[in-house]
């Protein structure tokens, strides 16, 4: 009896030891599991990494055109990808622009591009490859002879990288543009750039937009213009220009008669009457000129009447902006009687002037029936629900050939917005593909003017509709969106709103 009492304990003993072994074991896997799944979620997004990045090498081995913007890349997987640009002869064009790409990604691909010979494009803007990766880009640039375009824009490039560059732009004969927008770049960088344009026969386009070049260096930059006889296209908007250095890059290409300017980006610089009497002249100069960009100065009316009186029989001008100018009525009238019957006009930009109806009524005019104007932008210009709504509206009913019309910021409110209805119920032009009524002060009755409009005309309703920033409530939306699915059921035309 002791002996099977003895027995019983003894197993008793030993399964209380396994429940305790079993409770240990479970308390530790507890204690232990966050970090079992964090290793197993850590290797399972290794393995999808780099089946991402293999996917990405794949693209750039097999296409001619590759998007791998904002791909969240880095220098570690920038570096991995880039070796399938070595020896590739199928990829036209890269784009890595938007992926915190530094100095390490960048003298990466510099160690690449050498044994690439097709390369013709390649985008890196909005990165961080900084002077130190530009200068090692720059050493590939000088026997490079396959790639036309490099954007380094936004990668803080300052004088050290811009000195690099233009070393590499005395002996390089192939590329064709090269944008450094939005850099750290000062007179005494731009300095070493013009220098080297002197001499430099191949590039056809430069970006200098938003670095810190003043007045100071772009009588640096026109001076090495008088001499260099390629360079057609110039962006060079917010750099504090001023009138100063606008009348000096003017008048330095002025007497370029070999190669005339093409593109003249002067946006944001703080140009005056003075600086529009400069412009003015070059476009009398260079009547080959095809767009032209005064955004956000203050030539007034008084530079409007100057540039409408050299635009008078012009026939190449393809873009006009001349948007927040604080252009009047008189100006805009102006602008719009040089305009009229030049065919080669595609755009438009006349935003954040006070036009108001009478200049909106002008361009209305001219744009009814004779021209192949596609993108036109009037927003907050002072329009109103009256006549200047009316203006629009009668040009909406007649062109036929806008595909944008930005009418923002009008207060057109429930009036103007039924006005613009009206037109839309019997325009025909299905090109339009934008309409843009956003910050007008529209309302339920205006929403539901412009859906009653989409409904009655789908196969001219436009490809987007804008009405964000107004008093739309569920009421005006239910109608819009009813009406979007009716003309999708009629004329199988996808229409998106925002609003």
């Amino acid at each position: 009896m002791n002996m099977v009492w003895r027995t019983g304990l003894t197993s008793i003993g030993a399964l209380v030891g396994v429940a305790g072994l079993a409770f240990l074991g479970h308390r530790l896997f507890k204690a232990q599991a966050p970090k079992v799944q964090e290793a197993m979620s850590q290797r399972g997004l290794a393995r999808e990494s780099q089946q991402r990045l293999a996917d990405y090498m794949s693209i750039l081995r097999g296409s001619q055109t590759a998007d791998l913007s904002a791909k969240n890349l880095g220098d570690e997987g920038f570096a991995y990808i880039i070796d399938a640009l070595a020896f590739n002869e199928v990829c036209l064009a890269a784009d890595f622009s938007k992926n915190g790409i530094g100095a390490v990604g960048a003298s990466q691909l510099a160690t690449v591009l050498p044994s690439n010979g097709t390369l013709r494009t390649l985008l890196l803007d909005t990165n961080a490859v900084g002077d130190e990766g530009a200068a090692e880009l720059a050493k590939c640039l000088v026997g490079n002879a396959s790639l036309k375009s490099i954007n380094l824009s936004g990668n803080n490039i300052g004088n050290v990288g811009a000195a690099a560059l233009a070393e590499a732009l005395r002996s390089n004969t192939t590329l064709r543009m090269l944008e450094l927008g939005s850099n750290v770049i000062d007179p005494a960088g731009v300095k070493l750039l013009a220098e080297a344009l002197e001499v430099n026969t191949g590039l056809r386009a430069l970006t200098l937009s938003d670095n810190y070049l003043g007045a100071e260096g772009v009588e640096t930059l026109a001076a090495a213009l008088r001499s260099n006889t390629v360079v057609q296209e110039l962006h060079l908007k917010g750099n504090e220009v001023g009138d100063t250095g606008v009348k000096a890059l003017c008048a330095a290409l002025e007497g370029r008669k070999e190669s005339a300017l093409k593109v003249l980006d002067l946006g944001n610089n703080g140009v005056g009457k003075e600086g529009a009497v400069a412009v003015a002249e070059l476009l009398r100069a260079c009547p080959g000129l095809e767009e032209l960009n005064l955004y956000m100065n203050d030539i007034g009316d008084d530079g409007a009447f100057l540039i409408a009186s050299a635009l008078n029989g012009n026939k190449t001008l393809t873009s006009l902006d001349l948007g927040g100018n604080n252009i009047g009525p008189t100006g805009a009238k102006a602008i719009a009687a040089a305009l009229q019957g030049n065919a080669a006009i595609r755009s438009i930009e006349m935003g954040y002037n006070p036009i108001g109806a009478e200049g909106a009524r002008a361009f209305a005019d001219i744009l009814k029936f004779d021209m192949q104007v596609e993108s036109l932008k009037l927003g907050w210009c002072k329009l109103g629900p009256g006549e200047g709504a009316q203006a629009v509206a009668n040009l909406l009913q007649f062109n036929t050939t806008i595909r944008t019309l930005d009418l923002r910021g009008n207060n057109l409110g429930n009036d103007g917005a039924i006005l613009v209805s009206r037109a839309l119920k019997e325009h025909t032009n299905e090109k339009l593909r934008e309409l843009d009524l956003g910050y007008n002060e529209i309302k339920d009755e205006g929403a539901c003017a412009l859906a009653q409009a989409l409904k009655a005309n789908a196969e001219g309703a436009p490809r987007e509709l804008k009405v964000n920033a107004n008093y739309v409530t569920s009421f005006g939306q239910v109608a819009l969106t009813e009406a979007l699915d009716m003309v999708y059921d009629m004329a199988k035309r996808q229409i998106t709103i925002t609003f």
